[in-house]
């Protein structure tokens, strides 16, 4: 080619130039898309785009017949000094409410450093390639201070142990392990799809449990409003008239009564659980009787254990993907089902492992998971192909539990409703059966 502009660096200036680029959405990586920038050089561009939310694949120069690697292109720039971000853009990245991170900008930055990593692209300039396209300005200043750890010659797990509250263990312990092996970015793609996975079963449970939860509230609101003022009004009329009230009249109001003068003691209600909680948090011996007791409650103990397969499948697929010991990967597995009873079992299991057994005839020898689940792990040890049992086991799984949270949503929601008519239509009644009881009176003296 004669083109005089090729093999040349990018040019920046002050005259922009229009560059044609492919770039992939942060939400759906697999799929590519054309868009068109204009931009005084090729770092501004990439920036720009990062700071839109894309991941830049290929950029097409001014003046060039085909597209380049943006990775390269970035690269090939990084002598010169990058360029200082517009006061009206620091401004608006600023909007921000809170000062968290939410785990889909960690699974972004999981996935960006991945992808800036197999590129080649060196770890200190990903992660500010990274940080300039974060539009959280709390999440740039962790992401800064991680660059600066790593630039005074800390690793990258250590700078990210270092930001407490904000990274998962599960970060740190993956990422340790890539630095180690040389597979930090394949590490780091792992961790992206292992928290999509999470973040994916906690959403459904949450979801599961919105709406029934809204109906409480709104039992609970309707029963206060009544007792607080309705239920003094239709007792006051019936102190006038010095009628004889039915049982369920009397209940009521003594209800009443105990809500508008004794408030106080209602508060007490959530105490124990408070001491309850407490002690779990703090006894290791009534965290594991209570944790075992809970997987015996019918329904919510067959989906706690559900939850806990497609959480210990999920994880251990990503620790042996990353190149994890089995040892260390149940380890890290079995605190990952956050249940102390499991959690025994799992350590138990292990030690056999240590011994020479196979897993899935441990697990189903001391009747931790599913017998379903130890068989599918027992074929995959025999074939050699753990891992991809463990990706059918965690699908499988995380399929049951979104019926299963579909059925119990739709068997709780009737039942919230006839609740919620059983509560306050006893109050209507209550009130109105000494009312038709003196009419009845009325009407015969007459």
């Amino acid at each position: 080619m004669n083109n005089p502009q090729a093999g040349m660096p990018p040019r920046g200036g002050d005259h922009p130039e229009r560059y044609e680029c492919r770039v992939r959405l942060r939400d759906n990586p697999n799929e590519l898309k054309h868009v068109t920038i204009e931009a005084s050089s090729i770092d501004e561009c990439v920036y720009r785009l990062l700071g839109q939310g894309y991941l830049v694949v290929a950029v097409k120069q001014p003046g060039h017949a085909e597209f380049e690697s943006a990775a390269k292109l970035v690269t090939a720039g990084a002598a010169r000094p990058a360029p200082a971000p517009k006061k009206r853009a620091r401004k608006t990245s600023s909007i921000v409410l809170g000062k968290g991170v939410s785990t889909r900008e960690l699974i972004f930055f999981a996935v960006q450093l991945s992808t800036l990593l197999k590129a080649g692209i060196p770890l200190i300039r990903s992660l500010e390639i990274v940080r300039r396209g974060t539009p959280n300005p709390h999440f740039q200043n962790i992401i800064e201070k991680i660059t600066k750890s790593v630039s005074g010659g800390s690793s990258f797990g250590h700078a990210i142990r270092e930001r407490k509250g904000v990274f998962p263990w599960v970060w740190v312990n993956l990422v340790e392990v890539g630095e180690s092996t040389g597979k930090l970015p394949e590490c780091l793609e792992e961790i992206a799809q292992y928290q999509e996975a999470s973040a994916r079963i906690q959403s459904k449970v949450v979801t599961a449990f919105f709406y029934p939860s809204i109906l409480t509230v709104a039992v609970i609101g309707a029963l206060t409003f009544l007792l607080i003022y309705i239920v003094p009004k239709f007792s006051a009329i019936f102190e006038q008239q010095k009628m004889e009230l039915p049982a369920l009249t009397q209940a009521v109001v003594a209800a009443s009564d105990l809500v508008r003068h004794h408030a106080f003691l209602l508060l007490l209600i959530p105490v124990p659980f408070i001491i309850l909680g407490f002690l779990i948090k703090r006894s290791p011996e009534i965290r594991f009787f209570m944790h075992m007791m809970f997987l015996r409650v019918p329904f919510f103990g067959e989906m706690s254990i559900q939850i806990a397969v497609v959480r210990f499948a999920r994880g251990m697929s990503t620790l042996l993907k990353s190149g994890v010991q089995i040892l260390q990967a149940l380890d890290i597995g079995a605190r990952l089902v956050e249940n102390a009873y499991l959690e025994a079992g799992i350590k138990q299991v292990a030690q056999g492992v240590r011994g020479g057994q196979g897993l899935g005839a441990q697990l189903e020898a001391r009747r931790v998971f599913p017998v379903f689940m130890t068989q599918l792990l027992s074929v995959g040890e025999e074939t050699g192909q753990l891992e991809k049992f463990l990706d059918l086991i965690g699908t499988y799984y995380e399929e049951r539990v979104d019926a299963f949270l579909t059925r119990l949503t739709t068997m709780l929601e009737p039942m919230m409703l006839v609740v919620m008519g059983v509560v306050i239509g006893t109050i209507v009644v209550s009130m109105f059966l000494p009312i038709i009881e003196l009419s009845t009176r009325g009407g015969m003296g007459g």
